[in-house]
């Protein structure tokens, strides 16, 4: 799966920007970029795992709004809010070059497992919920006007080579237009919108089979389907709302950003996170790392500890202990988790409170914590009362965990 999920250019854009190198799997994505160069979005409409569960999705909706006039209804919020895929774009590639990996979160592989991941936990994934719901009401409004990854390939795929076109006669029956369910039927031109799945929809339901997959005409003009007049006074208003559409955009992504990258409280971390604030940057919210955790030591954040912090990783120890598995570390797909020797893993440090450590203040003979200790970071002194060797010590929590002090333990771990 994760090899799989490099497919996605953005994952290569984060390691471009964070890690500053070229990763050995740079192909995975350049090969995305390529087949959408030749034949449009080919990975959102065959490939990607979302894209398939939201296409499942959008047939019952179509089941379900079967009638002309409630298929119209359905398609009109998604041509409505079409036009807005590339300032919400940019809005996102503002907030990521300037610091911010939040954008990650939504990407189809991050998204996608994240919410699996909570549906397994017995959590209710709302976002998943919400975008099925929208799906089914709007048709394919996610993949078309907010999926990080399809609008990036929606700009890719203005210069495909291949594409659909009407080559025939067409009767304005819009039956292509109904039919598709991401808004990217012909509809001034003869040509196919650079959203286009190449799923080939528009050419089934065509009733005079005028819609063919054709090598593209960069050199000659597509025709209009409509009068050239109303296509033109079209484009002079659009382009002055463009321009005042995108510098509201920068503005409020550059004004917005800081509040994305703001972390509230260090947190207890897995082990190999990169520093708090480039972690929460670079960290995509995916949940695999709590997936695959043996010990369920790692939770998500709740949104009370800050937007920056949401969703990503952490450990409460007096819950469950981390095992030091590493396991995190092999499946983190943007290098926010590090692969670090077990040697050099540094979580935290163990501190005890000696007022409530039944060894210190009542002489009863506990090393429990020692013990426990993975590393040997706990010893007893002279008297048998715990004492932690910090530069043994990693954080790891199992000393918290174990402590058989009613309530709040009596050795606590804190992040380093």
């Amino acid at each position: 799966m994760q090899w799989f999920s490099r497919l996605d250019p953005w994952l290569l854009l984060s390691e471009l920007r964070w890690q500053q190198e070229v990763p050995y799997w740079v192909w995975l994505p350049l090969l995305t970029l390529a087949s959408t160069l030749l034949w449009g979005r080919i990975f959102c409409g065959w490939l990607c795992p979302f894209g398939a569960f939201l296409a499942l999705t959008d047939t019952i909706g179509r089941a379900v709004f079967k009638f002309k006039m409630l298929s119209l209804t359905r398609n009109k919020v998604l041509h409505a809010l079409q036009h807005m895929q590339y300032y919400w774009l940019l809005f996102l590639m503002i907030v990521f070059v300037l610091g911010s990996n939040w954008v990650f979160f939504l990407t189809p592989f991050a998204l996608f497992s994240h919410e699996i991941v909570r549906g397994l936990q017995g959590q209710v994934p709302w976002m998943l919920m919400g975008i099925t719901a929208g799906t089914l009401f709007f048709s394919r409004l996610w993949c078309s006007v907010l999926c990080p990854t399809g609008i990036l390939l929606s700009l890719a795929a203005k210069l495909r080579l291949f594409h659909y076109r009407i080559v025939g006669d067409c009767v304005q029956c819009e039956k292509c237009t109904r039919a598709c369910s991401v808004g990217a039927a012909p509809a001034h031109t003869s040509v196919v919108k650079e959203g286009c799945l190449t799923c080939g929809n528009c050419q089934r339901v065509c009733p005079t089979k005028a819609i063919e997959w054709q090598r593209s005409s960069w050199r000659g003009r597509d025709r209009q389907l409509v009068p050239a007049d109303d296509v033109a006074a079209t484009k002079r208003k659009e382009s002055r709302r463009q321009f005042f559409k995108a510098a509201f955009t920068a503005l409020m992504a550059a004004a917005l950003w800081r509040k994305t990258v703001w972390a509230a409280e260090k947190a207890l971390r897995p082990p190999g996170v990169l520093p708090e604030p480039e972690f929460t940057a670079v960290c995509n919210r995916c949940g695999r790392c709590i997936q695959v955790c043996p010990s369920k030591a790692l939770s998500p954040m709740p949104i009370t500890e800050g937007l920056a912090n949401f969703e990503t990783p952490y450990i409460i120890p007096r819950r469950n202990r981390c095992d030091l598995c590493l396991a995190c570390q092999k499946v983190c797909p943007t290098g926010a988790i590090a692969k670090v020797p077990l040697e050099k893993v540094r979580m935290g440090k163990a501190v005890i409170d000696k007022p409530r450590c039944i060894a210190w203040t009542e002489g009863k003979q506990c090393l429990i914590c020692g013990e426990q200790c993975p590393v040997l970071a706990i010893e007893g002194d002279e008297q048998h009362r715990p004492i932690v060797l910090t530069d043994k010590c990693v954080g790891c929590g199992s000393c918290e965990n174990v402590c058989p002090v009613d309530g709040e333990a009596a050795i606590r771990v804190f992040p380093s």
